[in-house]
């Protein structure tokens, strides 16, 4: 496993917030948006979506372009290189999460 996949894993899988990340990545995946259509897109508080982007931005997960106020998100090129690794980690997650 190389560290970007090292990364996804920590990301979505190993951490608490992992979910609403998938959640994210999977909402970019269908449809580039700025943080705030993301925020009523997922349904989370926009503050909590801006924390989550963060840290997508910081791990290459998802890519911006455009000024601080209109930044459009799209899922960055790595991603897409490993989209069928992040789909098996969200599932693996979801379903220990739903067997306890």
């Amino acid at each position: 496993m190389d560290s970007f996949q090292q990364v996804l894993f920590w990301l979505i899988a190993g951490s608490k917030g992992g979910t609403n990340r998938a959640r994210i990545l999977f909402a970019l995946e269908k449809e580039p948006m700025n943080s705030n259509v993301l925020s009523k897109k997922v349904k989370l508080d926009y503050k909590t979506t801006q924390h989550h982007i963060n840290l997508l931005l910081e791990n290459h997960l998802i890519v911006r372009t455009g000024d601080k106020y209109g930044q459009i998100f799209f899922i960055s090129p790595q991603l897409k290189d490993n989209w069928s690794l992040f789909k098996k980690l969200f599932e693996k997650k979801v379903l220990k999460e739903e067997s306890k």
